[in-house]
């Protein structure tokens, strides 16, 4: 997996294994306090199904104005968000930069980089699809249940109104199928946030599958990976 920077941006890129006629390419982004290099594993993984895979660095991640420490809770708490509405807004600049046509993206995030992958696809409607893995689509729902698990009070009115500003459960969502994912047990991303999106999608649109996985906490597993995989060779021509 290579490794480019034309600045701003710093991004990792990784090519097939294998001849494919397809000129999808598959766009991962991490969660919060993670690394781009983190997910050098299932970059691989896909390449080698066929798929052409690109993971960016992140705002106040890796070498782009990293944070001391990403899980003290005043961290969290000023950043997470600024950090996923600092790359949704990113999002265009970065599809010029490197030279994708945005209808050829797979948009694939773990974490907070399913809420950055869930805000880009609610934008981007000519996107070609999006996996959210333990993330969320609906923001300020889950803010309130961060807020109501930490024991803080209400949403101050400046910060709901951004989330909903960028919110995907506030936007028409696209015809470009969707995969859900998360596991039933999570302790740190609440799994309401991609019901609720599950349920707003479903009233609008067909092609969306959301799936739960008993037992499972904050986690990818095996059979997260064997059902992305499934997924996109399915849904990538």
């Amino acid at each position: 997996m290579g490794k480019y920077r034309i600045n701003p941006f710093k991004y990792y890129s990784i090519e097939p294994d294998k001849q494919s006629e397809s000129n999808k390419v598959i766009i991962i982004y991490h969660g919060w306090g993670g690394s781009a290099l983190g997910y050098r594993d299932l970059a691989e993984e896909l390449a080698g199904e066929g798929f052409n895979v690109v993971v960016p660095e992140i705002i106040y991640h890796d070498t782009r104005q990293p944070l001391a420490d990403h899980f003290e809770s005043k961290t969290v708490q000023a950043y997470f968000w600024e950090t996923i509405i600092t790359t949704i807004d990113e999002y265009h600049d970065f599809m010029k930069t490197v030279g994708i046509d945005k209808e050829n993206v797979i948009l694939v995030g773990s974490s907070m980089g399913g809420g950055i992958a869930n805000g880009i696809f609610a934008r981007e409607p000519m996107i070609g699809g999006l996996v959210n893995i333990n993330g969320s689509g609906s923001f300020v729902l889950t803010e309130k249940l961060f807020r109501e698990r930490d024991g803080r009070g209400d949403i101050p009115d400046q910060l709901k109104k951004r989330l909903m500003d960028y919110d995907p459960v506030e936007r028409k969502p696209g015809l470009s199928p969707v995969l859900l994912m998360h596991g039933d047990s999570d302790a740190i991303m609440p799994i309401e946030g991609q019901m609720d999106y599950d349920r707003y999608l479903k009233e609008n649109r067909r092609h969306v599958d959301f799936r739960v996985y008993e037992g499972v906490n904050h986690q990818i597993t095996l059979e997260m990976i064997g059902d992305l995989i499934c997924w996109l060779k399915i849904w990538v021509k």
